[in-house]
């Protein structure tokens, strides 16, 4: 058979399947912009090239949109092949038509070659073409975000090019060897009768049903057990696959159990509206299990992307006011007796010297130790060990009475074996009991948190702390010496805090370091709150930027999911409708019958991907909390508003697809 007549095929073929094959191209463009734009951004020479930074933090966000384009790398070859699949199952039957009418394999082999290229050229060009368009309006976007001035001037980059072709010229050629393969080993007339041939009841999958409860019940499990940072860290990723595992078996194997435990029912079972949903279920939960599992975790993985994102958005000045009390910061270590207080009143003079007014002024002096709790004791832990078990490593603040006294405005006397403590992670009352260094102490109260917020090192979150006050500074001192800890009594950690009357601009500030470097501080323990905040907003602000990249991914994988979906739905419910109506259900009921089924598949994953996020809440807010303050109920509000936008988004998808499905079923041919 000549080319001609073979190209011929080609295009009336592609033709005849523009329904699925529309949805199918604009899905592989999408992919192919998205990788594109994530891996240009990375390699911007407005963001970060060749070490330099165009901003503060633009290091942290390059790397943030490197991670991005692998995780969509991995993503693009699960998707493309799960659409790519739908595609070839609904044209067997075609391709087993030019079988039966005489042509060969090799003539079959030459029209899905010709297909794929024009679908692989298609994709890869236009969403190069649209990600080169879009690269200048996504990083006016994020600069938006970050807070940083709109820059001048295009790029294009050649890394981001050749990566790109790499990845998707790979991707669509092992599609084309599975369709091959796929069309190759079949014979016409099966392929032909494919959609016809008869099915068996499904079977329960015992293994895998019970792989599903135990992974569910673990992972559950594991999310509920995490009660600090640290745990957090060991547990949610572990979770998360046990979690994805679980999903995968119980919408392919438990679904099946359930309905067949309905089956045996007789009481449930042998009624008209029962007998048809469950039998009609039973075979729809066959076909569609592992779409309805992958739209579950797509799902989820919007919720969870939309969540963390919008909290930090909206955390984001809480957490510059944690991290900077003050407008101005000063933390150092001083190895002299009074050199802190020196630095202070150097500091003083200065600000008094450049007429800058300030309107509070913070002085703390302290020390600080890691330790470890294990069995209620805590002692010094061992640097070799502590990355490893941070969910039992303590950052632990010591100050004198008189030190606390003076801080806090009191004239507090404290015994020997007395101790006041603070704890983010542990509630302590007055006459609880602490073993501290090999030593039991009686806790006499809570230390006023107000009084000592100043000296908690913030970027330090990612493990739980504490503050105790001793009754004075020798007895830190022999505590430390005798925990092996080479101590110098006129070591100790300083904090120097001013809040000004109004902002200071660059040049000021500039000129204070200058200032405070010729008066012997060093200029690198200078902070400026003002300034602090364009690093905040860059790494915060790329954080969410990723985030929301990936959850339009994600969305976009869940439409195309339903779309496909709805319509392989659509061909097997118009047989369903037509032996409904045969067997004596009216019109009326056989539609409403078979709605019914559908809604109930379609809303499943959703009502499941919400009960994961649920349950999943509590950790992920610890996690979060490694890199920025996130109350509970900030948290618990952004879940409950992105839930209810993710429903709404997802009705109207489900009422758009619905008509294409509908058209179908209602076709009487």
């Amino acid at each position: 058979m000549n080319h001609k007549l073979l190209t011929k095929f080609v295009f009336s073929g592609m033709q005849k399947n523009k329904k699925t094959l529309i949805p199918y191209l604009l899905a592989g463009t999408m992919t192919v912009m998205i990788y594109y734009i994530l891996q240009s951004l990375a390699h911007c020479p407005y963001i970060y090239k060749d070490g330099v930074e165009a901003f503060y933090g633009a290091q942290i966000i390059s790397i943030l949109l490197e991670i991005s384009g692998q995780i969509v790398a991995v993503f693009a070859a699960v998707f493309l092949f799960y659409t790519n699949q739908f595609m070839i199952r609904a044209r067997k039957k075609e391709m087993g038509l030019y079988g039966v009418l005489g042509m060969s394999k090799k003539n079959i082999t030459y029209i899905l070659a010709a297909e794929s290229l024009i679908h692989a050229l298609t994709s890869i060009i236009t969403g190069i073409m649209m990600g080169t368009f879009l690269n200048k309006l996504m990083l006016l976007i994020l600069y938006k975000i970050i807070n940083q001035p709109p820059v001048n001037g295009l790029f294009f980059s050649v890394e981001a090019l050749k990566s790109t072709l790499v990845l998707f010229v790979i991707l669509f050629a092992v599609s084309l060897i599975y369709n091959v393969a796929s069309i190759r080993v079949g014979k016409p007339i099966a392929l032909l009768q494919s959609d016809r041939t008869g099915e068996k009841e499904p079977k329960v999958k015992v293994p895998i049903f019970i792989l599903g409860i135990i992974t569910l019940t673990a992972g559950y499990k594991l999310a509920l057990s995490a009660k600090s940072i640290g745990g957090a860290v060991n547990i949610l990723f572990v979770s998360i696959l046990l979690v994805v595992i679980a999903t995968y078996c119980l919408f392919t194997a438990g679904s099946i159990f359930i309905l067949k435990c309905m089956k045996k029912n007789p009481k449930f079972y042998y009624k008209t509206k029962n007998f048809i949903s469950v039998s009609n279920l039973m075979f729809r939960m066959k076909h569609n299990a592992a779409g309805l599992a992958s739209i579950c975790v797509l799902s989820t993985g919007v919720i969870l992307l939309l969540t963390c994102g919008f909290s930090l958005m909206m955390l984001i000045g809480k957490n510059i006011d944690d991290r900077y009390p003050t407008d101005i910061k000063v933390a150092e270590t001083v190895s002299e007796a009074g050199k802190g207080m020196d630095d202070f009143v150097t500091m003083n003079k200065v600000l008094q010297q450049d007429g800058i007014v300030t309107t509070d002024q913070i002085y703390r002096q302290y020390r600080n130790i890691m330790v470890t709790e294990k069995d209620g004791k805590q002692k010094i832990a061992d640097p070799d060990t502590f990355d490893s078990d941070i969910a039992s490593d303590i950052v632990t603040y010591l100050l004198s009475a008189a030190d606390y006294n003076e801080y806090a405005d009191m004239n507090l006397t404290l015994k020997d074996d007395e101790i006041l403590i603070y704890s983010s992670g542990k509630e302590w009352k007055k006459g609880d009991n602490l073993n501290f260094m090999g030593k039991e102490y009686t806790v006499a109260g809570e230390a006023e948190y107000s009084a000592i917020r100043y000296i908690i090192d913030s970027t330090m979150s990612i493990f739980e702390r504490e503050i105790l006050v001793f009754p004075d500074d020798e007895q830190i001192c022999a505590l430390m010496a005798e925990a092996g800890q080479r101590v110098n009594p006129d070591e100790y950690e300083v904090f120097i805090g001013y809040q000004l009357e109004k902002a200071l601009p660059e040049e000021q500030m500039e000129t204070v370091r200058a200032l405070m470097e010729l008066g012997g501080l060093n200029r690198e323990a200078i902070r400026f709150k003002s300034e602090e905040m364009s690093a905040f907003y860059s790494i915060y602000g790329g954080i969410f930027f990723v985030g929301m990249f990936l959850a339009a991914l994600f969305l976009m994988a869940t439409v195309m999911i339903i779309y496909y979906k709805q319509m392989s739905e659509g061909y097997e419910d118009q047989k369903r409708f037509q032996i409904l109506s045969n067997v004596g259900l009216t019109e009326k009921e056989a539609k409403e019958s078979i709605r019914t089924q559908v809604m109930l598949l379609f809303y499943l994953p959703v009502a499941a991907a919400i009960m994961h996020m649920i349950v999943a809440s509590s950790v992920v807010r610890l996690f979060l909390r490694m890199i920025l303050i996130v109350d509970a109920f900030t948290f618990n509000m952004a879940i409950a508003i992105v839930c209810v936008i993710f429903l709404v988004v997802y009705t109207i998808v489900y009422k758009i697809t619905s008509r294409e499905y509908y058209k179908i079923v209602n076709r009487k041919d």
